[in-house]
C-alpha cells in the first residue's frame, strides 16, 4: 500500500507549496505548458528445455505470461518544482498480476546553479540501485528481456524497487565530467510470497514486515559519455512476524548488499558489467532455521554491438552464488535436502535487438543456463522437479509513445 504521511514536518511544507502553486494563474498556466503524457507495452514469449519462467516455459507451446504496460505523467509548475507519477499492470507468470504504483513524488530543487544542483523528492521513490533498477519496467532502457540476476534479481524485485519516503539528490558537472548522488530514506512498498521463499528457503506461514531502511548511489560520467561508473550500498532490515502455528519464531532478517558497476563505450561496442557482494544476517527464527551469515556474490560481463543504426547484437555472461562459501551448494544440500543447484546460476545470453524506429523494438535471446537459483517459487514449487541444466529462448515486443 501507498503511504505518504502529513506529519512530517518536511512533508506538510510541501503540501502547503502545492495548494499555494494552485491558486497561482502564472503557474498554473505553467503547470499546463509542462505537463507530459508517455506510456509503454511490452509482451513477452518465452519457452524452456526444462524449468518454467514467467509461466509454464516448459511445456511444449511455451508461454505469454509475462506482460508489461504503463503510463507516467509529469508536469512542472515551478522551474523548481515539478511531479511525476507512473502507474504499472505486470502480470510475470505466477509471481504477479496487479496493476501498482512505481512512483508518485514531488521533486522540489532546492538550489540550481548550473554546475551545481540540489534538491529533494518526496512520496514513492524508485530505488537507485545499480544501473538498471530505476528504469528495470521499461523495455528500451534495459539491457536485455531479462536482466543480469545476480544484481537485479527478479524474485526480490518487489522489495527493491521502490521507497515511500524521501530522496535526496546533488547533482555536480566539473571538468572531468558529472558526479550524482542519491540517498533514498523509507520504507520499502512490497512484500510478498517470493519474498519469503528467496530469504527463508519456503513459503512459511507468517509474514516478512520491512522496516526503515536506506540507500544510496554515487555515479560518474564522463564528459564525453563514453564511461559511466557506479557504487551502490543498500541496507535491508526485515522483521519476520509468525503465524498462530508456526515453526519459525519472531525473528529478524538484514540484508547489506554492496554494487560496483561500470560501462565503456568504444564507437559502435558497449561493455557493461556489475559485481555484487551482499551479506545476509538471519537471528532468532527459532531451531529449524538457527543464526547464521551467508555472503552472497555475484557478477556479470555483457557487450553489445550495433551491427546497424537499427540492430544490436549482445553477449553476456551471467554467476550468481547464494552463499559464496558454498558455491557448488552441496553443503546446503545435505543441510536442506534441497538440490544443490538451486543455490547458484550460471548463465550464457546471444540477443538481437531490432529497434526499426524510437517507438518500437524486438528482442530475441537465447539463453544457456546451469542452475535454478534464479527460478520462482510460484512457477516451480517443487524443487526437486527443477533441472540443473537447461536452456531458455525468449521473445520480446515493446512499444512506447
Amino acid at each position: 500500500m501507498f503511504r505518504l504521511s502529513t506529519s512530517n514536518k518536511l512533508q506538510r511544507r510541501c503540501l502547503l507549496i502545492i495548494l499555494v502553486l494552485f491558486t497561482s494563474n502564472s503557474s498554473a498556466y505553467q503547470l499546463f505548458e509542462s505537463f507530459q503524457l508517455h506510456g509503454f507495452a511490452n509482451q513477452g514469449y518465452f519457452i524452456s528445455s526444462a524449468n518454467n519462467v514467467y509461466g509454464k516455459s516448459s511445456r511444449n507451446n511455451g508461454t505469454l505470461g509475462f506482460t508489461e504496460i504503463g503510463i507516467n505523467l509529469s508536469a512542472q509548475p515551478l522551474n523548481q518544482l515539478g511531479f511525476a507519477f507512473q502507474g504499472i499492470y505486470r502480470k510475470a507468470g505466477e509471481v504477479t498480476d496487479e496493476t501498482q504504483i512505481d512512483f508518485a513524488l514531488m521533486d522540489w530543487t532546492l538550489y540550481n546553479s548550473g554546475h551545481t544542483q540540489y534538491g529533494i523528492r518526496v512520496g514513492r521513490v524508485k530505488n537507485p540501485i545499480g544501473f538498471y533498477n530505476e528504469t528495470r519496467d521499461i523495455a528500451f532502457t534495459r539491457p536485455s528481456i531479462i536482466l543480469p540476476q545476480g544484481i537485479y534479481y527478479e524474485r526480490l524485485r518487489n522489495i527493491f524497487l521502490n521507497t515511500d519516503g524521501a530522496q535526496l539528490y546533488i547533482n555536480q558537472l566539473t571538468n572531468i565530467g558529472g558526479f550524482t548522488f542519491q540517498l533514498n530514506l523509507g520504507e520499502p512498498t512490497d512484500s510478498d510470497r517470493e519474498l519469503k521463499t528467496a530469504f527463508l528457503g519456503f513459503d512459511a506461514p507468517g509474514f516478512l514486515e520491512p522496516q526503515s531502511t536506506y540507500l544510496g548511489k554515487l555515479e560518474y560520467e564522463s564528459t564525453s559519455g563514453a564511461t559511466r561508473l557506479a557504487i551502490s550500498y543498500v541496507n535491508l532490515d526485515l522483521n519476520y512476524q509468525p503465524a498462530k502455528q508456526d515453526i519459525l519464531s519472531g525473528g529478524d532478517f538484514s540484508s547489506k548488499l554492496l554494487i560496483l558497476s561500470a560501462q565503456h563505450h568504444i564507437d559502435k561496442f558497449t561493455i557493461t558489467g556489475e559485481y555484487l557482494l551482499q551479506k545476509n544476517t538471519f537471528t532468532n527464527l527459532g531451531s529449524i532455521l538457527p543464526d547464521y551469515s551467508p555472503t552472497s556474490e555475484s557478477y556479470y560481463l555483457q557487450g553489445d554491438y550495433n551491427l546497424t543504426d537499427k540492430i544490436q547484437a549482445s553477449l553476456r555472461y551471467d554467476i550468481s552464488y547464494l552463499d559464496s562459501d558454498d558455491k557448488k551448494g552441496l553443503l546446503s544440500e545435505i543441510a536442506t535436502n534441497k538440490p544443490a543447484h538451486s543455490r547458484y546460476t550460471n548463465s550464457k545470453m546471444l540477443g538481437l535487438r531490432w529497434a526499426p524506429n524510437n517507438n518500437w523494438m524486438l528482442r530475441a535471446e537465447y539463453y544457456r543456463i546451469h542452475g535454478t537459483s534464479s527460478l520462482s517459487y510460484a512457477d516451480n514449487p517443487i524443487d526437486f522437479l527443477t533441472t540443473k541444466k537447461w536452456d531458455l529462448f525468449a521473445l520480446q515486443l515493446s512499444y512506447r509513445f
